[in-house]
């Protein structure tokens, strides 16, 4: 799996980023100066994405989850801050079940805990035998772009999730679709396991896809807070930036100061 590291010079904290279905690692570049400041960034490309390949016979799920606790030990990453986007919300719950020391908190934007019935089905419609062989697999995607995200204030990142979508192989698309949708993803598995992992969901008021599922998911949990953007839509770390990064740095120093805290007592 491939993978970026951008070093500070001095500092000893590192954030791992974790892109969205049909992105990469450069979907973050409203994030990169604010970050680099104070940490030492991981950017990762998860399988059939970015420069990734994608492997065969595998569960992508797990593959990438335990593909990214292998490249946290061959960088010597203790712990780090992990911080997703839709598709990588649920990666980050993977590596939180295989190896949750791994992970000092976890940031999860326009988090995809479950889709809407009828998104559902659309995603089951785009797997049909007829639909998946006759059209191109960017004829389902972009009617999807346009249904998560429909108003004109959701247009750049509508057209940074379609521009980066374009390098996707159809067996990449198909393969994402079958493990995300046809199967029970790590935010049900991780609700039946209690953790410790710090978490802040951020989510746009007009992310109508899976807001109310996400609120629902971080209700329930002790360690979990909530950051709603007003006049936002799915992919709020390009729709409100500065926003997003100044929620994800705060909570990030916070949680950093706390376990300062502990050490020092």
């Amino acid at each position: 799996m491939y993978y970026k590291t951008i070093k500070h010079p001095s500092s000893k904290e590192w954030i791992v980023l974790f892109h969205g279905f049909g992105g990469n690692g450069t979907i973050f570049y409203k994030q990169l100066k604010a970050y680099r400041s104070n940490y030492n960034l991981l950017l990762l490309d998860l399988p059939g994405h970015g420069k990734s390949p994608l492997p065969q016979g595998v569960d992508l799920m797990e593959y990438s989850a335990q593909k990214t606790i292998t490249i946290l030990e061959e960088l010597k990453i203790c712990s780090a801050h992990f911080i997703g986007l839709s598709l990588g919300t649920i990666v980050m719950q993977e590596v939180a079940l295989l190896n949750p020391k791994k992970i000092k908190s976890m940031i999860l934007g326009g988090a995809t805990p479950k889709l809407k019935k009828w998104g559902e089905l659309l995603c089951r419609t785009s797997m049909l035998y007829p639909v998946r062989t006759l059209l191109p697999h960017m004829v389902p995607y972009k009617i999807f772009a346009r249904v998560l995200l429909p108003k004109s204030n959701h247009a750049d990142s509508r057209k940074a999730f379609i521009q980066e979508a374009y390098k996707l192989s159809k067996e990449t698309y198909i393969k994402w679709i079958i493990d995300g949708v046809y199967k029970k993803t790590a935010f049900y598995k991780l609700n039946q396991h209690e953790n410790n992992i710090p978490k802040l969901y951020i989510s746009g008021s007009e992310d109508h896809m899976f807001l109310q599922n996400t609120i629902d998911y971080a209700t329930k949990e002790s360690n979990a807070r909530m950051e709603i953007i007003p006049n936002c839509g799915h992919v709020c770390n390009i729709e409100e930036s500065s926003k997003f990064n100044d929620l994800s740095l705060s909570f990030m120093e916070e949680v950093n100061e706390q376990k300062h805290s502990r050490q020092v007592v």
